[in-house]
């Protein structure tokens, strides 16, 4: 998510990463100079109508890239721009962000590996055994 407005008159929010990467310190995150003001008026924030360019969806934690469009002006947005799915909101009371990526697109999903089916040595041996008698059967 691209962050929007914050609680605090800076624009800056602390996040915990802990579910990501394991580190328990807080993480500070701020919105662009541009959003800021909109603070939380929720009659401009309705009539925010930014256009957001970033790059595909991919499993980099540490680089996000893209522009947004807004009164006729181009702002690079970063990684301190952009809050992942996983990350907790800690020491801000509120903020305002827009989606970039959701379901399987975030980062966070693109991380995450398909689960493996296990299967234990005394099961691949039966298997080999019942394929040896299946096998022992059909010639006979």
């Amino acid at each position: 998510m691209v962050l929007i407005s914050t609680s605090e008159p800076s624009g800056l929010c602390l996040i915990e990463t802990a579910d990501l990467d394991g580190e328990t310190n807080l993480k500070s995150r701020e919105a662009l100079e541009a959003t800021i003001d909109l603070q939380d008026d929720l009659e401009n924030l309705s009539k925010f109508d930014a256009k957001i360019e970033c790059e595909p969806p991919n499993n980099n934690f540490l680089r996000f890239e893209g522009t947004l469009t807004w009164n006729q002006h181009i702002y690079s947005l970063k990684n301190e721009n952009f809050l992942l799915r996983g990350t907790r909101l800690r020491n801000t009371q509120w903020a305002f962000a827009i989606v970039c990526y959701a379901g399987r697109d975030t980062k966070l999903m693109q991380n995450s590996d398909k689960p493996k089916f296990k299967r234990t040595k005394i099961d691949l041996w039966l298997n080999k055994i019942i394929l040896g008698v299946k096998y022992f059967i059909l010639t006979f």
